[in-house]
């Protein structure tokens, strides 16, 4: 599913137009301005109760090795994002 069926799909449930429920959408899911992207990227966890969570980590840098060269090499600290299924979107996805 893409935004736009998603964006069908809600203005039918709700009774709005697709236009302003992909606005919603947007508004929410978008990667630059959405309030769940500018939300992690402030540092915040978002939790949407059933369905999932999501929030910044920070990967510990380390050192690995060069599978070609077998040489050592650092590997750099890392920042990203974690999700983690809900237990009711777990219950439904297992069943």
């Amino acid at each position: 599913m893409n935004k736009k069926d998603m964006a069908a799909q809600l203005a039918e449930k709700v009774g709005i137009p697709q236009i302003k429920a992909a606005a919603l959408l947007n508004h929410i899911f978008d990667a630059d301005t959405g309030i769940i992207a500018e939300a992690i990227v402030g540092g915040d966890k978002v939790l949407l109760a059933g369905f999932g969570t999501w929030e910044p980590r920070t990967r510990k840098g380390r050192v690995g090795t060069n599978p070609a060269t077998k040489a050592k090499m650092e590997i750099a600290s890392k920042k990203y994002v974690a999700f983690k299924a809900g237990k009711t979107l777990k219950e439904r996805i297992l069943a």
